[in-house]
């Protein structure tokens, strides 16, 4: 995905060293209808993060909107629109420390990304 190294700094990943891996996204791009995506999961928690790629921010925020109005069976779901990107998060309702990790990356995608990431 076009972005990829953005996505990864504003998350912050490389932090989580070895507890995070690449995964697929659990909703697909063309169903966004966004340009790509990349995508994480914790090994030691539920949680699954993806950051799709959008035209632009309008776009971004329409999807946005419409995943926030689909049920989520179970899991916590955290969103955030940074430009033309869109990150979405979710936990199982049960993990606490993944509802914690979501607060987390969801401060962290709003935030700059860092020189050192």
């Amino acid at each position: 995905m076009e972005g990829a190294d953005r996505a990864r700094a504003l998350l912050r990943v490389r932090g989580f060293g070895d507890e995070v891996r690449e995964a697929a996204p659990d909703v697909p791009v063309e169903e966004l209808g966004a340009t790509g995506a990349i995508a994480f999961e914790w090994r030691a928690s539920s949680v699954r993060a993806a950051v799709y790629a959008f035209d632009d921010q309008d776009a971004a925020r329409a999807a946005e909107d419409s995943l926030r109005a689909t049920p989520t069976g179970g899991r916590e779901l955290a969103t955030s629109v940074n430009g033309a990107l869109l990150l979405v998060a979710t936990a199982a309702d049960d993990d606490l420390f993944g509802q914690e990790l979501l607060t987390e990356l969801r401060g962290n995608f709003a935030g700059r990304e860092r020189d050192d990431e």
